[in-house]
Formats: structure tokens, sequence, C-alpha cells
């Protein structure tokens, strides 16, 4: 290797290798890749497991490095349960006489960390952009890209001589914040999250109190309706036992009454009918019929407007009403039976027996049956 370049070779006297131009530009030049373009080199999210390397350059151990068109790398498929971080480097390999882009596969794990770069004299490696796959993932998302370019500790930007802002800095500042930034969040979205799963448990207390409460009411008025329903059932047919047996005792109360009545009237009526003649109910009938007559002359006087003959019609008519009604007599008590009885006596005791004396007998008795059998 040569010490000192360039001089010009007599007879192949000054003959340069590789390696003595690559200690000639590592002296002004540092590692990193170059700032222009500004996406030079960046790793940006494509399709699925896919991500693209943009055009751009790099600059290794006084190697220059160019990919020249938008390069993709697909991912290895993300794992069942845990996490990994995969990383894409641009890599100098003297073995191979090359540089080139490769994936450093991360270490499947519950909080999973890069893979740490090769850096010795055959291999030295550029972080371009950490990735983070999620367990079961199908696609990688923008999000889940680190920008590892201006970050010197794994690459940074191309410097002269003169060293300018060292990027490294800047980005671990920006890396400080954004980590004291999202623990702060997490923190707060914890507490919010405990808050809430407290709020929600609360409410899912209340909730089931009230349910619980609700259905031991539900099952508490269903009780109490089925014992008042079967009481007033109950009730019901007591009620209905007891109607139907006073209704019986009822009609064979009157069946009786009537049965003795009967018996009572026609065995008086036979004691007295040889008495008054042969046709009691004719006569009766006869009489009506005439007072009926009487009344309904008596009411066409009444129609030419004579008061006179308008009071004797009233008092024909209450007579009438009176015998057609048994003069107001209750026939079907026995006490009524038992007055007729008395009646009939007393007249044959203290009245002589006139034609008068047997027609009151007769209406007496007749009235007395037309009141029990009509």
């Amino acid at each position: 290797m040569a010490n000192t370049l360039p001089f010009n070779s007599i007879d192949h006297d000054r003959v340069y290798k590789a390696e003595d131009w690559a200690w000639y530009f590592a002296t002004f030049l540092a590692n990193g890749v170059f700032p222009k373009p500004s996406d030079g080199l960046q790793v940006i999210a494509y399709d699925g497991m896919e991500v693209r390397v943009n055009v751009g350059y790099a600059f290794i151990n006084g190697t220059a490095f160019r990919n020249p068109a938008s390069t993709s790398i697909k991912l290895a498929t993300a794992e069942g349960a845990q996490n990994r971080i995969d990383r894409i480097v641009v890599r100098w390999d003297l073995t191979v006489r090359d540089t080139y882009l490769a994936v450093l596969k991360g270490v499947p794990s519950a909080k999973p960390t890069a893979t740490a770069l090769t850096r010795n004299t055959e291999r030295w490696e550029l972080a371009l952009a950490d990735i983070y796959v999620g367990k079961g993932v199908t696609g990688i998302r923008t999000a889940n890209i680190t920008d590892q370019r201006f970050n010197s500790a794994v690459c940074g930007i191309v410097k002269g001589t003169v060293e300018e802002i060292d990027a490294s800095v800047l980005t671990k500042q920006f890396n400080d914040f954004f980590e004291i930034y999202s623990n702060a969040v997490m923190d707060e979205f914890s507490v919010y999250k405990q808050a809430m799963e407290n709020y929600l448990f609360t409410i899912e207390g209340v909730y089931n109190q009230y349910v619980a409460k609700t259905e031991a009411l539900f099952t508490q008025y269903e009780t109490e309706f089925t014992d008042r329903y079967s009481t007033f059932t109950n009730t019901l047919e007591e009620w209905e036992a007891e109607l139907l047996k006073a209704y019986t005792a009822f009609v064979a109360s009157i069946t009786l009454f009537e049965g003795e009545a009967e018996a009572d009237f026609n065995a008086w009526f036979e004691s007295i009918k040889g008495r008054l003649g042969e046709d009691v109910a004719g006569a009766l009938e006869l009489e009506i019929e005439q007072l009926t007559a009487a009344v309904e002359a008596l009411q066409g006087q009444v129609q030419e407007g004579t008061q006179d003959i308008a009071q004797s019609i009233s008092d024909l008519d209450k007579r009438l009403t009176s015998v057609e009604n048994g003069w107001g007599i209750n026939y079907k008590h026995e006490a009524v039976l038992g007055l007729c009885y008395l009646g009939a006596a007393y007249m044959a005791e203290q009245h002589e027996r006139t034609e008068e004396t047997a027609i009151l007998g007769v209406a007496y008795a007749g009235n007395s049956y037309l009141a029990n059998n009509l």
C-alpha cells in the first residue's frame, strides 16, 4: 500500500491500489449518507411487508456507494406471538469487494431491540432505518419506520475535513423528547384507561343491581298476583256455592209454600163451594165484566168533559183495581190464607146467608184462588 500519492509512474513503479485511494478519500470525507437529495436512501413503506429504498449515495471507509433506482426489499413474515425490529443497512463488505443494501432481521421479543451493527476491518454497516414489525401484522406502515440516516451513532451525514453540524445531537434530542413525550402520553393514557375501567366497573355494578332489583320486584309482583288471583278465584267459588245453596233453599221453600198454599186453599174451597153455588169463577168474571163495562161508559162521559163522571169513573176504577188485585191482599202469604179462612168463617157465623154474603165470600175465595193460580 502506498503511503503517499499520487505520483507519476515510471516503468509502472507507481501502481496504486483501490485501498490506496480509499484511505486517501477517507482523510477528508467521513462515513455516512450524502445530504443531497434530502430523501436520498430514505426507507419508505410500500406494499404489505415490502419497503423501498430511495435513490441516493453513501460513503464508507473511502468507498462510495450509489443506489441508482428505488430498490425494493421484502421483510420476513411477522411473528405470531412476539414483535421484532428489522434494520435496513448499507454494508461495506471487503470480503466480497462490494457495498450493498441488506436487512438485519431482529430477534422476536416482547420488548424487541434492533440488531447491533457490524463494524470491523472487513465489514462496516450504516443503518438507514429501523422497522418495527408487530406480531401478526401483514403490512408495514410509515409509522412503523424510524429514519436513522441523521443519527451519527449508527449512520450520519457525510462531512468534510472541517466538521459541520453533528446531526447525532439533534437526533438524540429529538429521540429523547419523543421518548419523554411518548412516556407522558402513555402515563396519561394509563390513568385515563384505569379511570374508565373503574367507571365502567361501577356502571356495570349499578346496572347489575338494577337488573337484580327489577327481577326481584317482578318475581314478588308475580307471586302476589298469583296469590291474590287464587284467593279471588276461591272466594268467587265460595260465593257461587253459597248463592247456589241459598237459591236452592229458596226454590225449595217457594215450592213447599206453593204446595201447602194450594192444598190449604183447595181444602177450604171444597168446604164452602157448596154454599156459594156452582160457578164461583163465572160469577167473579161476570162482575168484573160488568164493572169494566161501567168504567168504559164512564170514560166516555169523561171525554165529554163531565167532572163528576170522571170522579165516578175514578172511584169505579179503583174499585175494579181492588177487585182484580184481591183488595190489595197478598194471597201468596200463609197469613192471608188464614184471613180468608177467618173471613169466611166470620161471615158464615155473623151474617145471614144472603146473596150479598155469598158474593163477598166468593170474592174473598176467588181472589185468593186467582192470586195463587193466575
